[in-house]
């Protein structure tokens, strides 16, 4: 899988992303999204203190988080919850 970062607003599976959206693709379609400009590569290490404070905001809304997730993962979690 390769993680994106969506360049304008377009669908990808079941979701509708808005530009700045971080998702996970397969290698393949990543490679077609980054080609026609929808999504550039999300950076590869995204840091810890970044996932540290996603972890607390998910815990805080009562969510128990795995400590396997990534941003990703945590920020749809988040999101869930929130609406």
């Amino acid at each position: 899988m390769a993680r994106l970062i969506a360049e304008q607003g377009h669908c990808y599976g079941t979701r509708r992303l808005r530009a700045g959206d971080e998702y996970e693709a397969s290698e393949q379609d990543a490679r077609v999204l980054v080609a026609v400009l929808l999504a550039r590569p999300a950076p590869d290490n995204p840091s810890t203190d970044e996932l540290e404070q996603l972890r607390t905001e998910a815990e805080v809304l009562g969510i128990r988080v795995d400590r396997r997730w990534g941003p990703v993962r945590l920020n749809y979690e988040i999101k869930l919850v929130r609406s």
